[in-house]
């Protein structure tokens, strides 16, 4: 991670208004006004304005020879430019948006530039969709995008660009790609979905090549006509997406910064903040949300205060920059009441600006593969959704915790423990990397078999095959009943799915297979509302294994992705067996997530409520418990929007400093001075 100071380093405020606007209607951008967008921004705080140069549309925003000017900008070209010089002069960066990919006009204008799948050849705007896609694979597109790229920066001066839609919306079934499968892999046809099929695996990894590719042919090309500007590819879809739309961290690698839109709760933004955390090339990450209650899909519904802060100051306890999204009237207006309240929200945040750096504490790593999305058998988990749900109990039970990426299994030796959930999909790198940190003396937890050479080279397991049953029961033996909490051989702890088995010398079984009475294709039952766990088997579920310095435990069930909390106290119970003290530890109720940051000698901790997204409740206060080499000078909560910094009593004994938090209301930062 660099230590470079650059334009974005301090720039915790960004904006972007959404103009995917058409110009077929003369009101179209007929009001816009460079000097009206200037002032709402200054009346949300923004640093860091994201201005359109281009859309999905395909229209531009500045004069092009090669693409299509909207026609609102006839007779007053430089609209966009007196825009971009405004906030500029003010002190501002200004960020470029340009559209890859999906670019409608485009493929109209070019047909033979489009995206298309099946034996009919038709693209997805021929079949009645509203997007027009142009193939990054076509030699031609890529001169365009060359061209445009050279035109933007003969007419504008700016400090980054952001490039949107850097991923495969479909597998395209083009010449230029028919052609690079042929030639990469061997294949004359686009082979079946199918997650067990080495071709169809073979032919995701050549596609996620191709769009690294493209992104550093981009990223590029800009260096080369803007020496000195930012790169940024919109990573969302990492996140967001499936191992299809092939956005990996050769995405990442192009980028200056991590950063994209997301759309889910706030587990889903607080995992994507830790994601984006651990493979950002520069600090601090990007995270987007649009001020659109749900999506831009209404833009007329805007998210309560309330809810804005909570997304802001979650984003602000990883230390991120929060990046708020709206879009503009057709007509070229803004709502200056939406840029209000975002004033409002961003002035919660600006008191803390100043704490925004350090290292995050990070005492369990969950391993998310953005190339292992996927389920070979079908099931309604992958390594993605467990990933989210391991690291959804970590928070809620107050355990610091990191996501491990494939680009950063190299540096394991920081964590106490790795979750390896449903791991698929990963290179022979990162699998010695699993190895080395579990014989160095780490705690590896792994569930399923998606990957039986990681299981065969740490417990020497051999795949025997799946139960029939597609609902087994996962009992305790009697080495394991401490572990499970309320779930014993009579009751046993439930799971819908037909389970792996594998034989594994050596390891100490926790849980055994309880099947239920019957199997899926028998018309009889035992109960007609439910399948009731029937004969005890031997056959291990959960097991463990001493191996090298380390430790690992492995289970044929993704329990760490079930939400039912009985099932989660399982999870944790297995892990806290086995890991070592954590460096925090607290009696919040589970609803308040716990950020912690080293920051040189001193910790910073972050407390957000997650629950105040509906209305401000005041949370009594809670014990903080952190693990310190010696007595704290003091403990202060910092000074916010409403509130002044004040002095909090503490105790120190055992190498661990207690104290109790004041009253939470959606956010507070404490400060550990050592």
């Amino acid at each position: 991670m660099s230590s470079t100071k650059h334009w974005f380093t301090d720039c915790y405020r960004r904006n972007l208004v959404d103009m995917h606007i058409e110009d077929w209607d003369e009101e179209f951008l007929s009001e816009f006004s460079p000097e009206e967008y200037f002032a709402n921004l200054k009346r949300a705080h923004i640093q860091a304005p994201m201005i359109y140069l281009q859309s999905h549309v395909g229209n531009c925003y500045f004069p092009t020879k090669v693409g299509h000017m909207h026609v609102a900008l006839k007779g007053r070209e430089n609209l966009i430019r007196r825009l971009v010089d405004l906030c500029r002069a003010d002190g501002m960066k200004v960020v470029g948006y340009y559209s890859l990919i999906y670019n409608t006009r485009e493929e109209d204008n070019h047909p033979e530039w489009r995206v298309y799948t099946g034996a009919d050849k038709l693209s997805p705007r021929q079949r009645g969709g509203r997007y027009g896609l142009c193939c990054p694979n076509n030699p031609e597109y890529r001169e365009f995008v060359e061209t445009q790229i050279r035109e933007m920066a003969d007419y504008f001066t700016l400090d980054g660009m952001f490039y949107d839609m850097t991923f495969w919306p479909v597998v395209c079934e083009c010449p230029h790609c028919m052609e690079r499968y042929k030639h990469e892999l061997g294949l004359d046809t686009i082979p079946r979905a199918d997650w067990s099929d080495p071709d169809w695996i073979r032919l995701i990894r050549c596609r996620e090549a191709s769009i690294g590719e493209f992104a550093r042919f981009v990223t590029e090309t800009t260096r080369r006509y803007m020496p000195g500007v930012s790169v940024e590819h919109n990573y969302a879809m990492a996140v967001a997406g499936d191992s299809v739309c092939a956005s990996t961290e050769l995405v990442n690698e192009q980028c200056d910064y991590a950063g994209g839109d997301l759309y889910g709760d706030l587990y889903n933004h607080s995992f994507t903040a830790k994601y984006y955390y651990g493979v950002t090339k520069n600090q601090p990450f990007e995270y987007m949300t649009c001020r659109c209650d749900r999506t831009l899909g209404a833009h007329t519904v805007t998210k309560t205060e309330e809810h804005l802060a909570t997304e802001v100051m979650l984003t602000a306890a990883h230390h991120g920059a929060s990046f708020i999204i709206d879009a503009i009237d057709p007509k070229g207006t803004l709502d200056s009441r939406v840029y209000d309240r975002i004033g409002r929200v961003f002035e919660r945040q600006l008191p803390y600006e100043r704490y925004f750096s350090g290292e995050l504490i990070t005492d369990v790593g969950v391993y998310y593969a953005t190339t292992g999305r996927y389920n070979s058998r079908g099931m309604n988990f992958n390594n993605k959704t467990c990933a989210i749900n391991s690291t959804r109990t970590l928070i809620e039970n107050h355990v610091p915790v990191g996501v491990v990426s494939n680009s950063s299994t190299g540096r394991l030796g920081g964590y106490k423990a790795v979750i390896a959930p449903a791991i698929a999909g990963i290179s022979d790198k990162n699998r010695a990397d699993l190895v080395k940190y579990v014989n160095d003396g780490g705690l590896l937890y792994i569930s399923g078999v998606e990957d039986m050479a990681l299981l065969h080279q740490l417990l020497g397991a051999e795949f025997i095959g799946y139960t029939d049953e597609t609902a087994v029961y996962i009992a305790p033996t009697e080495q394991g009943a401490e572990l499970f909490c309320e779930f014993t051989p009579e009751y046993p702890l439930p799971t819908e799915y037909s389970l792996p088995k594998i034989k594994a010398d050596g390891c100490e079984a926790l849980g055994v297979m309880r099947p239920p009475y019957t199997k899926a294709n028998e018309r009889r039952f035992a109960s007609i509302h439910s399948n009731p766990p029937g004969r005890l088997t031997d056959i291990p579920a959960i097991i463990t294994k001493q191996v090298g310095k380390g430790r690992v435990i492995w289970s044929a069930a993704p329990i760490e992705n079930d939400g039912r909390i009985g099932i989660k106290r399982v999870f944790m119970s297995l892990l806290t067996k086995y890991l070592p003290e954590t460096t925090i530890k607290s009696s919040a109720p589970r609803q308040v997530e716990l950020v912690s940051f080293a920051r040189g000698a001193d910790i910073l901790i972050s407390a957000v409520d997650l629950l105040c997204s509906d209305e401000l409740l005041p949370l009594g206060g809670f014990e903080i418990s952190v693990k310190a080499d010696s007595k704290p000078k003091r403990i202060i909560r910092l000074a916010g929007r409403d509130k002044p910094e004040r002095e909090v009593e503490f105790e120190y004994s055992g190498g661990r400093v207690r104290f109790t938090t004041e009253t939470l209301v959606m956010f507070d930062m404490y400060k550990i001075e050592i």
